[in-house]
């Protein structure tokens, strides 16, 4: 009963075997091959609920998605290139019983396929053909979803995409950071950061159009939104899922949900995310943000959002200066934008702190947000604070300060918050200041640097709690 064949299915140069995991649900039985073909020569053997990667390919084995995110019966072009024949095995991820992911279905038997290295040098546009497409079945739950390719020799590496939802039951919104994802992501030579780019130089644009090379081709998806989804899963929270490009195109404003969440490092956004979300936000969408360094740089999303325009240091050459001055690819708080993230978070983004972790310390105990905590004033929670952190500056009355944690930032003592922040039209937020909240709800894949906390876990349920009353 757990395997169950359902087809063999021809497609133009041959035909492949589409395999149904009952155990799991309802699965897309819907693909078309685009170029390669079935190769019965070199079978890959089957490892069900295998989800995670223990052989990573390199350049002989990657792909990329012809969108970040998907409405089910709807088409999503795969990209692959293969040096080996491969299959391709399609996990939900989320907490599924520890398991961390859900099969839903496996192509099998598919021949190499190379494309060939045209990349644009200018956007790193990878320029290959789509392989595969997949549709997607209408009962595909909302959520992120990896698409692991494996090859003959067992090397392996990842495909990431979104699916998400028209008219969502869910009370909750999980926002997906594609933006940053592609903004460190060095496929080609270049990514918006000199650090990991050819020559130290940084990309002014990059494309969608090409496999992460980070993540083992998730990005990053398993930094932190993983872990934080985990853990929302496993509590029985009901939630539905969207990308950074999805609130560029308007649907958070279609959306009936009470709180947008935040899990990861979304640095990116485009005037129209920030437009969106702030309007939202202000009055009828309360807003939870267990990361940091949240909607820093703006960027905008060209050629049918496959192109990310993102000029940062160098501004004064964006031809939006002259033209669209309020779109300029810039920090968000620098002229001419002028609009500093703590009107849409509260906190502000003040830098990398000087020791790797550092206590979340507890400064305003008896706040309702610790009830059940048993904390006291001056308690410390150890390794909460680090990676980036951000830092509450804004008049003491609109805000509650829950946590005043010691870091050092460039040489000078500072402090990074978290805070309740009420605004002026009754939306209510809950930001955490650090990167590693998340990793204290759920460490999976940091367990050398976290380990679940309890107090972290019963201040998250109350904050989620507070956040989803009427």
């Amino acid at each position: 009963m757990l395997l169950k064949w359902i087809a063999l299915l021809t497609f133009l140069t041959g035909s492949f075997t589409v395999q149904e995991h009952s155990s799991v649900g309802t699965l897309v039985n819907n693909f078309t091959v685009l170029s390669g073909e079935k190769d019965f020569k070199d079978e890959i053997p089957e490892r069900p609920f295998q989800w995670e990667i223990t052989k990573p390919a390199g350049p002989g084995l990657q792909g990329y998605a012809s969108q970040t995110s998907v409405f089910p019966g709807k088409k999503l072009d795969l990209y692959i290139n293969s040096e080996d024949s491969y299959k391709i095995e399609i996990y939900r991820m989320g907490y599924y019983r520890e398991k961390g992911a859900k099969l839903v279905t496996t192509i099998n038997n598919l021949s190499p396929n190379l494309q060939g290295s045209s990349q644009d040098g200018k956007t790193m546009k990878a320029n290959w053909k789509p392989t595969i497409s997949v549709k997607i079945n209408k009962s595909w739950k909302s959520g992120v979803y990896l698409a692991k390719l494996i090859n003959s020799n067992q090397k392996e590496s990842y495909i990431t995409f979104v699916v998400k939802e028209k008219s969502p039951k869910a009370q909750i919104g999980m926002l997906i950071s594609t933006n940053t994802y592609q903004a460190y992501n060095n496929w080609g030579g270049k990514s918006l950061y000199g650090y990991n780019s050819t020559n130290k130089e940084a990309a002014l644009t990059v494309s969608f159009d090409r496999p992460y090379n980070n993540g083992r081709g998730s990005g990053e998806f398993l930094a932190y939104e993983y872990n934080m989804i985990r853990w929302m899963e496993k509590k029985g929270y009901s939630m539905t899922y969207f990308t950074d490009t999805d609130i560029d195109n308007g649907l958070l404003s279609k959306l009936k949900i009470k709180l947008l969440l935040i899990p990861g490092h979304d640095e990116y956004w485009t005037k129209t995310m920030r437009d969106s979300i702030q309007e939202g936000t202000n009055s009828q969408l309360n807003l939870a943000v267990f990361n940091s360094n949240v909607a820093y740089w703006q960027v905008r999303l060209n050629e049918k959002d496959r192109l990310m325009v993102g000029y940062k240091s160098r501004a004064a050459e964006d031809p939006y200066l002259k033209t669209h001055p309020k779109e300029v690819s810039t920090k968000f708080r620098n002229a001419p934008v002028s609009r500093p993230e703590s009107e849409v978070l509260g906190l502000m983004y003040r830098g990398i702190p000087e020791q790797k972790q550092q206590p979340l310390v507890i400064s305003n105990p008896t706040h309702w947000i610790f009830k059940g905590t048993g904390l006291k004033k001056g308690d410390e929670i150890p390794g909460v604070v680090g990676g980036e952190v951000d830092r509450y500056d804004g008049p003491k009355e609109n805000a509650d300060i829950l946590a005043t944690s010691p870091v050092r930032l460039y040489g000078v003592d500072s402090v990074s918050h978290v805070i309740w922040y009420k605004k002026p039209g009754g939306g209510k937020v809950f930001a955490t200041g650090t990167f590693y909240w998340s990793w204290f709800l759920d460490s999976f894949g940091h367990e050398t640097f976290a380990q679940p906390n309890k107090q972290i876990e019963q201040i998250t349920i109350n904050a989620l709690n507070g956040l989803l009353k009427n």
